[in-house]
């Protein structure tokens, strides 16, 4: 395997076969051990992430607007996030990422301080 690869996120398959195209596995596709990282692209209007919490796993998550504009909610509060920025939350933090834009492509990169990475089981 080369040290090093390439690919547009609009050309890296999803997750699994029977998951929507929108939900780009990064990590599967660069064979990633480290940490967790996908991408997902909607049209404004629908959820890209759903509210939750990383309490349990202990995980914390960083998101990159690769193109066009998230609305997010962070503990209660919405925000707006334009492309080429980033939000970083530590597991309590709730969160909850909507597309407001046509289309709108979120980078989620996640791991667990002191933790080995462990693929979750929704990725298996």
């Amino acid at each position: 395997m080369s040290k090093w690869q390439i690919a547009d996120v609009n050309e890296i398959p999803p997750v699994k076969e029977d998951w929507p195209g929108t939900w780009k596995s990064v990590r599967h596709h660069f064979s990633i051990e480290g940490f967790g990282v996908n991408a997902v692209t909607k049209d404004a209007g629908n959820v890209l992430i759903p509210e939750h919490t990383e309490e349990k796993s202990g995980q914390q998550e960083l998101y990159f607007v690769h193109a066009g504009e998230v609305k997010a909610t962070l503990d209660g509060e919405e925000v707006t996030v334009p492309a080429g920025s980033f939000v970083h939350c530590e597991p309590e933090a709730k969160r909850k990422f909507e597309s407001a834009a046509s289309p709108t492509t979120l980078v989620v990169i996640g791991g667990t301080p002191g933790k080995p990475y462990k693929v979750g089981p929704w990725e298996l």
